[in-house]
């Protein structure tokens, strides 16, 4: 039987950590030696780790049968629970008892999947950005976005750090899209930013020049800040799109203290674009802090749209 709770979004939570925690830090506990080294997408081979947990059973088996089940008949269990699909409190267990995985973790792992902390990873099925030059050239190591509203409740200013890493040999630009005309985008430091040209309907981008062009694996760090102009009110959210894997991704939303939120959410849309730009996934309320501002930090984001929602 399966519960409401090994299917709620807690679960898909813990599922999608959990999925991360063995793509990074407890490979080496069920991968073969040739794979014990992690590839560029973290990938887990769920066969190998079907088999780790076969073995476990037929040590520790915790019910009649458990001990004549082969990996094989395991691979679904570990293919739902890594998908978030369906984890039950017992399959989690059983993954914390078999890899195994330890207590600080582990607590991790229940407080994701009793929804007593927002999503520290989210991965969706975003389809792979059209506008990318020839595919992902770079890989996103760190993302941290401020933006700010004003008095009038709109978006006046935006802040970006960002770290990249190049996939290719002679990196020498990183594009960076938005979807509105009325920006103006400025360096702080590590690049120099294009005029903005339209993409598509109203997604714009500039293309910003990096100091030193990168081989691959070399590492470029930039700031960039983007004035917006609006002359109008605008949709009460900030979305962040990731057409592909983001590392270490923070977003701050700060309001003016005369225009604060009656209500406020944390939220996964998914698309940022019509017809789907309204699906709202899931969402959570959230409280501003004392500077009237709300953040949120993932370790990982993967092809999902998130970001803050209100009401005035």
């Amino acid at each position: 039987m399966v519960t409401s709770a090994a299917r709620s979004p807690g679960a898909r939570q813990a599922g999608h950590y959990l999925r991360e925690l063995l793509g990074t830090t407890y490979r080496h506990r069920w991968a073969q030696p040739h794979l014990a080294q992690r590839d560029r997408t973290g990938e887990v081979h769920q066969a190998a780790v079907a088999r780790v947990i076969a073995g476990y059973l037929w040590d520790h088996p915790r019910r009649p049968g458990d001990r004549q089940l082969e990996a094989e008949q395991l691979r679904d269990l570990v293919s739902r629970a890594l998908n978030g699909t369906v984890l039950s409190r017992q399959t989690l267990q059983l993954f914390i008892e078999a890899i195994p995985i330890e207590a600080a973790d582990a607590q991790t792992l229940w407080r994701q999947w009793e929804s007593r902390e927002p999503a520290r990873v989210v991965v969706g099925d975003l389809p792979p950005n059209p506008h990318a030059p020839q595919g992902p050239q770079a890989q996103i190591i760190l993302l941290h976005e401020f933006h700010y509203l004003g008095a009038d409740g709109r978006p006046y200013q935006h802040r970006t750090i960002q770290e990249v890493r190049s996939t290719v040999d002679g990196l020498a630009s990183y594009r960076h899209s938005f979807d509105t005309a009325n920006a103006h985008v400025e360096r702080v430091h590590g690049g120099v930013p294009s005029a903005p040209y339209q993409l598509d309907g109203t997604l714009w981008a500039v293309d910003i020049e990096l100091p030193r062009t990168l081989g691959v694996g070399g590492v470029a760090s930039m700031e960039y800040i983007t004035k917006l102009h609006y002359s109008h009110d605008v949709e009460p959210c900030f979305r962040r799109a990731a057409h592909q894997r983001y590392e270490r991704v923070a977003i701050r939303v700060q309001f003016h203290p005369d225009r604060l939120p009656k209500r406020l959410w944390w939220a996964e849309w998914k698309d940022y674009r019509e017809p789907d730009s309204g699906i709202v996934l899931h969402r959570e309320p959230v409280e501003l802090d004392d500077d009237h501002a709300v953040d949120h930090c993932l370790d990982v984001l993967d092809r999902a749209v998130v970001g803050f929602t209100w009401e005035f």
